[in-house]
């Protein structure tokens, strides 16, 4: 089974569980509205012994502390379905938040094959902290020019295009091996655009 199929599964499952307790806490939370005893003595003889009225109450009390106990269950599971899973608004935010982050200082232009995938992969990494599982960030390189598809854990796919400007303040001074030569590698100056979809 892959790995998508696998989280997809386990995804329901935890859904499974948060219907679960809320179903149940909804139960107990009628229970304490309605009272728990309420219909069943009516269904007894009138000469049966009923329940004080402090039992009653604190009967309510009980249930509406176990309903609690319920719902606080299931909103920490949905918590923490929401940090294991991304959704495509949170990897279209990531990619704009990383977009921003690389005009925040020069870059020296990368490997021709690779391009700006690692640093964009980092910054929506970053970016994306607490929104989903960092392992499930994927950037591609479109083609060979500087397009590059973003996406995480099949959420949702988006395009960023980079266009890089040589930096106005050079570069990066590269002492020569003998003492005497030396030389720069030039920076560049990034600026990145999000769109929705494949590139």
């Amino acid at each position: 089974m892959s790995e998508h199929g696998f989280g997809a599964i386990t995804g329901s499952a935890y859904m499974a569980v948060v219907v679960f307790l809320f179903v149940i806490a909804a139960a107990f939370l009628v229970l304490a509205l309605v009272g728990p005893y309420r219909l069943y003595w009516r269904s007894r003889p009138q000469a049966a012994r009923q329940p004080s009225d402090a039992a009653l109450t604190a009967g309510r009390v009980v249930a509406f502390g176990i309903a609690g106990v319920f719902v606080f269950g299931g909103c920490s599971v949905q918590a923490g379905i929401d940090e294991r899973t991304w959704s495509a608004s949170e990897v279209r935010e990531a990619a704009e938040e990383a977009a921003e982050s690389l005009a925040d200082e020069s870059q020296i232009r990368s490997d021709p094959t690779d391009g700006y995938a690692s640093l964009i992969e980092a910054g929506v990494t970053k970016a994306g902290e607490g929104e989903g599982p960092s392992y499930g960030v994927s950037v591609e390189r479109a083609g060979g020019g500087n397009d590059y598809e973003i996406s995480a854990d099949g959420a949702g796919t988006v395009c960023m295009h980079v266009t890089e400007e040589e930096s106005a303040e050079g570069g990066v001074f590269v002492p020569g091996a003998d003492g005497g030569s030396s030389g720069s590698i030039p920076e560049y100056d990034l600026t990145a655009t999000v769109e929705g979809g494949a590139c």
